[in-house]
C-alpha cells in the first residue's frame, strides 16, 4: 500500500507544479470588467469629441491652433487605451486551461498505467554485490583470481629485481604466461611467453606454447608472427605433433587446403593409436575433406585429394620451377589484395605466403596494409604480430 501511496502523491505534487502557475499567471493578468466598459465608453466619448472639433472650426468658435492642439490631446487618450485593450484581451489562438490540464492529466495517467503494465513496484532491490557484473561476484565465481593476480604481482616484481637471472627469467617468465593465459590476459601472455621463447630458443616447449599463444591471440589464425616461431620449432624437432598440425592449419588457411589434408593424413599415420590429438586431428581432416569434395571419412590412410595427372605434372617439374609456380600463385594473391584493400584475411594469408617463400620484409609490408585497413579491435594484435617480425 505504501507504494500506491507515494505514486499517488507524486502524481498530484507533478499536477500541481504544472498547473498551479498557469492559474497564478491567468489571474494576475485578469482585468476587472467595469475597467473594459469604461476603456470601451470612453473611446466613443473621444471619437465624439473629435467630430464635434470639426464642427466648433467650421463654425468659427475655434482657431485652426486650438482645434490642432485639442486633437492631438484626443488622440493621445486614444492611443494610451487602445494599448492598454491590447494588453488585456487574450489572444485568439491560445490553448485554454481547461484543455491543458486535460491533457497533462492524461500524459501523467498514461505514464503511470505504462508503468503498471511492465513494472513491478514491489520487486525489492538488488544488492550491487549480487549482481553478476559486480567485482564481489566475479571473485567469487573465480576464487583463484585473487590468489593469480598475487603471484603475477611477485613475478613481475621478480623479474624487475633480478633482469640478469636467466635461469630464473626463464621459469618466471614461464609461469608468468601460464597464469596470463588463465586471466585470459592473451596479448599479456603471449608477450610472456615471448620473452621465454626469447632466452630458451632451443626448447621445443617455448616454441610451441608461444606459437599457440600467437594463435589464441589472432583469435585461432595461425599468423605470420606465429609461423615464424613454428618454423623455428620445426628445426628443433621436425616430428612434434603440434608442430605439424598448426603448420598444416597454416596452410589450410592460406587456402592450400589439398596440401593441409596431405599434412594431417601424415600426422595421423604417424601417431600412436591412444595419442591425445588425434580426434582434434581427424575433425580437421573431416572439414579438408568437405571443403574439397571429398568424402569424409574416419580412416587414417593417406588419400590423395590431388588428382594422379596434377600430382604427376608437378612432380615432373624441376625445384625452379615448382619455386615459380608458387610465386605465381603468390603474385596473383599480391594483385587480388591491390585491387580488393580492404580483405583483411587476404592481407593475412598473403602475409603467411610470403613467410613460407623466406620472403620476410614483404610479410611485414602485408601485414602493414592489414593494420591500415583493419578494425580497430583487431589493429592491437596486428601490432604485436608486427613487433616480433620486426626483431
Amino acid at each position: 500500500m505504501m507504494i500506491w501511496l507515494a505514486l499517488s502523491i507524486i502524481f498530484l505534487l507533478t499536477l500541481a507544479l504544472m498547473l498551479v502557475p498557469l492559474y497564478r499567471h491567468q489571474n494576475d493578468s485578469a482585468v476587472p470588467k467595469n475597467i473594459v466598459k469604461n476603456n470601451v465608453k470612453n473611446i466613443a466619448v473621444y471619437k465624439a469629441q473629435l467630430l464635434e472639433l470639426q464642427s466648433d472650426l467650421d463654425n468659427g468658435v475655434l482657431s485652426m491652433a486650438e482645434v490642432a492642439a485639442a486633437r492631438l490631446e484626443i488622440e493621445r487618450r486614444l492611443l494610451r487605451i487602445s494599448s492598454e485593450k491590447e494588453t488585456i484581451e487574450p489572444k485568439s489562438n491560445e490553448v485554454s486551461l481547461r484543455l491543458l490540464t486535460i491533457i497533462i492529466s492524461l500524459v501523467l495517467l498514461g505514464s503511470a498505467a505504462f508503468y503498471l503494465n511492465i513494472g513491478m513496484p514491489g520487486m525489492p532491490d538488488f544488492a550491487l554485490k549480487d549482481q553478476a557484473h559486480s567485482t564481489a561476484q566475479r571473485t567469487k565465481n573465480n576464487s583463484a583470481s585473487p590468489e593469480m593476480i598475487a603471484e603475477v604481482a611477485k613475478i613481475q616484481a621478480y623479474l624487475v629485481e633480478n633482469p640478469d637471472d636467466v635461469p630464473g627469467n626463464i621459469n618466471a617468465w614461464r609461469a608468468l604466461g601460464q597464469y596470463q593465459t588463465d586471466l585470459q590476459n592473451r596479448a599479456k601472455a603471449a608477450e610472456a611467453f615471448q620473452h621465454w621463447f626469447e632466452l630458451d630458443g632451443d626448447n621445443i616447449d617455448a616454441a610451441v606454447i608461444f606459437s599457440e599463444s600467437l594463435i589464441m591471440l589472432s583469435d585461432g589464425r595461425v599468423s605470420p608472427a606465429a609461423l615464424l616461431a613454428l618454423d623455428r620449432a620445426q628445426k628443433i624437432q621436425p616430428g612434434n605433433p603440434g608442430v605439424r598440425h598448426y603448420l598444416a592449419l597454416a596452410e589450410y588457411q592460406a587456402g592450400n587446403v589439398d596440401q593441409a589434408l596431405v599434412n594431417w593424413q601424415a600426422l595421423m599415420a604417424d601417431s600412436p593409436t591412444d595419442a591425445p590429438w588425434r580426434r582434434s586431428v581427424q575433425r580437421w581432416i573431416g572439414k579438408a575433406q568437405n571443403d574439397l569434395g571429398l568424402p569424409v571419412t574416419n580412416s587414417t590412410a593417406i588419400a590423395p585429394p590431388l588428382s594422379e595427372a596434377n600430382r604427376k605434372a608437378i612432380a615432373e617439374m624441376s625445384p625452379e620451377e615448382q619455386e615459380a609456380l608458387i610465386k605465381s600463385m603468390v603474385a596473383r594473391l599480391a594483385q587480388k589484395m591491390e585491387d580488393n584493400p580492404e580483405n583483411i584475411d587476404g592481407w593475412f594469408r598473403l602475409a603467411k605466403a610470403y613467410m613460407m617463400l623466406d620472403q620476410k620484409p614483404d610479410a611485414i609490408k602485408a601485414l602493414e596494409q592489414a593494420e591500415k585497413f583493419a578494425p580497430d579491435a583487431l589493429k592491437p594484435q596486428i601490432k604485436k604480430q608486427l613487433e616480433i617480425l620486426l626483431k
